[in-house]
Formats: structure tokens, C-alpha cells, sequence
């Protein structure tokens, strides 16, 4: 019978019982987001009516973070770039919830220039209290970095990083003498670090990145501003014409939830209880390994795409 000498024993002890307590750790962190009560009515406290902003509200789950507000009693200031589209979902909205106001902000985040200070006439006077920076994606599906054209980048990096930072950089003045108010980053698992969506992947690292530091100023600064980071895994939208499943939410429901996990001392928490679930296997699953299955996904999902186009 082979014999391991006692110390060698006594190390794989040490290292098993601190992989528990990490594993422990890392499970305790994300029940806690999804067991405690979302603070986000403290942003919307009766007699205050207040607004909200949701950048990229057309489709997806933009739009669906507009009807979660508007179920919660929250006016909702809908941005996009194609006027007749906003019309449309903003009449959607009254249709369905007739008590609350809404206003449409037309601009386009890919052509941004200095006119994006402009949306602070757009918000005017409303008692604007909750900023969601959704607006975002992926210009080229599944295609190689050298293979991508310089447009295509630049835009990529606008539509993802460019617009979310300006309208921040606008709205912090307005979120503060309104306070308190809520910053909401809507990041992805892209963050990882994905092969054949890099620039992509890089923007929304930046979003993770941006977010913590942004949270880490407005307390240092004393502002009354909180600012999370919500990271997404995969949800049916017009876009990923996907069957909706225990792991593939609705762009409604990823809404809610996101929005149920407000208060949750992030600064970035994940969105959907089964996205965090699979997000266990970031930190416990070496990166070449898992790096190796992600390939295997994604090769499923660009056949998946190519048919659809």
C-alpha cells in the first residue's frame, strides 16, 4: 500500500480544507445577493416621482428594464437612435402602464460627439434618480481580431464604452442633487475574456473596470450615489433568438432580476441566480480548461448564428 509521508499529508489537508472555506465563501456571496430585498425603492420613495433612464431601450433587455421600472412606479426617459422605434415602445409602455410619464431621447452612441451634453437639456428639470447603462454589443459575431475592419472597432468600442462613460460623466450632477440616486452597469460574461469576440470582450472589461472605480469615487467623494455593475449571461432577446429556459431568461425577467439585486454592496454582482451558478466555474475552473469548453460553445453558437443569417 503506498504511503504518503505524514507532512505531505497534512498539506493536502491545509489545501483542501482552504478550497472549502473559498468555495464556502464564494457561495455565501452570491446567496447573499439573491436572499436580501432590493433598496431600489429608496431611489422612487412615495410623493418623490421620480425618472429613470435606460440607455438602448428598444430591444432586449433595455426594453425590458423600461417595463420593470414602469411596474415599479418609476418614469422612464427611453433612449435610442431610431425615433419611429422609440415612438413605438413608448406607446407600448403607456399602454401598459398608464399612470407613469415617459419621454423618448433620440441619439446615436455610435456617432457621439460634444452634442451628448446635450442630454442633460433632454432631462431638464425631472427629478432624474436612476441611470441604467445598458446600451451595448457586439458588431461582428464571431469573427477573428485581424479580420475586423477598423470601423468596425471603432464602432464597437462607442457603442460599448464611449457613450456609457459621457452620459455618466453628465448625469452624476443630476443623480446627486436628486439623491440619493443609482448608477446600473450592464456588463457580460464576455468579460472573461472570450475568443473571436475580443474587442467585445475587452469593452466590457472596461464596464467591470469602469464601475469600480466610478463606485469607489462616490463614496470617496461622499456622494449619495450607489453604483453596481450587473453581469449578464445568456437571455433571449430579438437578437439571440434563443428558447427561453431555467438558464436562458427572458429579457424581462434578467430585468427584474437585475433590478432585485440593488443594495447589494457589489460594486458588480451577478444579474440572474443560475448566470452566478455558472459563474462559479470562472474561479474554480483552471482558465485553460475552461477556456477550451468555451471554444466548444461558441463554436455551437456561430453555426447556430450562420443559419439564422
Amino acid at each position: 500500500m503506498l504511503q504518503f509521508p505524514e507532512n505531505f499529508t497534512t498539506a493536502l489537508t491545509y489545501i483542501g480544507a482552504a478550497t472549502t472555506c473559498y468555495l464556502g465563501f464564494q457561495l455565501a456571496g452570491r446567496a447573499y445577493w439573491f436572499i436580501r430585498s432590493s433598496s431600489l425603492p429608496r431611489y422612487n420613495p412615495p410623493g418623490k416621482d421620480s425618472w429613470a433612464l435606460v440607455t438602448g431601450a428598444t430591444d432586449g433587455i433595455g426594453f425590458g428594464f423600461a417595463q420593470a421600472l414602469s411596474r415599479r412606479g418609476f418614469n422612464v426617459f427611453l433612449h435610442g437612435r431610431n425615433r419611429e422605434k422609440l415612438l413605438r415602445r413608448q406607446q407600448e409602455l403607456q399602454a401598459q402602464f398608464p399612470s407613469i410619464k415617459t419621454k423618448i431621447i433620440v441619439y446615436d452612441v455610435i456617432d457621439i460627439t460634444e452634442e451628448v451634453d446635450n442630454i442633460v437639456q433632454e432631462i431638464g428639470d425631472a427629478p432624474l434618480t436612476v441611470l441604467i447603462n445598458n446600451v451595448g454589443g457586439s458588431l461582428s459575431d464571431f469573427q477573428k481580431l485581424p479580420d475586423k475592419s477598423y470601423t468596425n472597432v471603432r464602432d464597437t468600442i462607442s457603442l460599448n464604452i464611449t457613450f456609457m462613460t459621457q452620459v455618466t460623466r453628465l448625469l452624476i450632477p443630476i443623480l446627486e442633487k436628486n439623491g440619493p440616486g443609482l448608477i446600473m452597469n450592464i456588463s457580460s460574461v464576455a468579460s472573461y475574456g472570450m475568443p473571436w469576440v475580443s474587442v467585445y470582450s475587452g469593452c466590457k472589461g472596461y464596464v467591470d473596470t469602469f464601475t469600480k472605480a466610478v463606485a469607489s469615487e462616490m463614496k470617496v467623494d461622499g456622494r449619495p450615489i450607489e453604483v453596481l455593475g450587473i453581469c449578464v449571461g445568456n437571455v433571449q432577446s430579438q437578437t439571440n433568438a434563443i428558447d427561453v429556459s431555467w438558464t436562458n431568461p427572458s429579457s424581462l425577467s434578467m430585468a427584474e432580476s437585475a433590478l432585485n439585486r440593488v443594495g447589494s454592496k457589489g460594486p458588480m454582482v451577478w444579474g440572474y441566480l443560475p448566470h452566478a451558478l455558472q459563474g462559479l466555474g470562472f474561479v474554480l475552473i483552471p482558465r485553460d480548461i475552461l477556456i477550451m469548453l468555451i471554444v466548444k460553445t461558441m463554436g455551437d453558437l456561430e453555426q447556430d448564428w450562420a443559419k439564422r443569417r
